[in-house]
């Protein structure tokens, strides 16, 4: 994921915060030219989440989130 998120111009963790979850999986799977996991997107929600409150959560509690955003 530490590569990802590099690959998307994110170098330290406050680089997420504000940033639109889904719409860093969708520019992951452009710059790489391929589909990635869907579970990316939630790893991706975690992270922004963490980030903006300081409440950790397992990727997997984003999942149902992100089923009905993508």
């Amino acid at each position: 994921m530490e590569a990802d998120f590099r690959l998307l111009g994110i170098l330290r963790p406050a680089d997420l915060a504000g940033r639109d979850p889904i719409a860093l999986y969708h520019e992951l799977c452009r710059v790489t030219g391929t589909r990635h996991d869907p579970c990316v997107a939630d790893v991706f929600m975690a992270a922004v989440h963490f980030v903006e409150t300081g409440e950790a959560r397992r990727w997997w509690d984003f999942t149902p989130r992100r089923k009905q955003l993508l």
